[in-house]
């Protein structure tokens, strides 16, 4: 039995067939792309971080926080009342992971002090919108305690607490934490202006 012959289309209609295929994929490779490109940023921002957000909690109050990750000596991610918090350690100031060893061993001691569940006293937010807090595991103030170890300094504001202080001269005095090292530190807020 013979095969049907393909209907003959004359040159006309060829280049007419030929030219709705090329306008037709282009608009496809559009949509395309705006398609791949809306995959590649939903995947971005599904690896980032959490924004910091806005807590609504009232100053000075104390509220339960579940201890989500460890970012650095001074600033965790925990969550409050429900709500993921980028939280600061007030009144310290640890060394950035940038101050090599001292950041990663003032992270490790962070997270030897701070237990998975503790408490933070709300003190408001700071200027990158991050909740500035006073933790407490039971009643042991762990920012005054990563001071007094020699894992932090005291931050350099009129806000900060005289106890802060006088743990940071006191550990410097006997040598515990970082201090102990032959080269300690540089303070991280002179380092930050140097090398951020």
């Amino acid at each position: 039995m013979p095969t049907p012959e393909a209907p003959r289309t004359n040159p006309k209609q060829r280049r007419l067939t030929a030219l709705f295929a090329i306008r037709h994929r282009t608009t496809w490779d559009k949509y395309g792309i705006l398609l791949m490109s809306g995959i590649a940023l939903f995947a971005l921002a599904a690896q980032s971080e959490p924004a910091p957000a806005e807590f609504r909690g009232e100053k000075g109050q104390t509220y339960r926080c579940a201890l989500d990750k460890i970012s650095d000596g001074d600033t965790i991610i925990a969550t409050c009342e429900r709500q993921k918090l980028h939280i600061r350690l007030a009144g310290i100031d640890a060394p950035e992971m940038g101050q090599t060893p001292y950041g990663e061993q003032s992270r490790a001691a962070l997270a030897q002090r701070l237990p998975h569940h503790f408490e933070m006293r709300y003190l408001g937010q700071d200027y990158y919108h991050r909740s500035l807090g006073i933790l407490y595991d039971i009643t042991r103030d762990v920012n005054l305690t990563m001071i007094a170890d020699g894992y932090a300094f005291a931050y350099a504001g009129k806000d900060t607490p005289r106890a802060y202080r006088d743990a940071e001269k006191q550990a410097r005095r006997t040598r515990k934490g970082f201090w102990l090292a032959a080269k300690p530190p540089e303070n991280p807020k002179t380092w930050r202006r140097h090398h951020l």
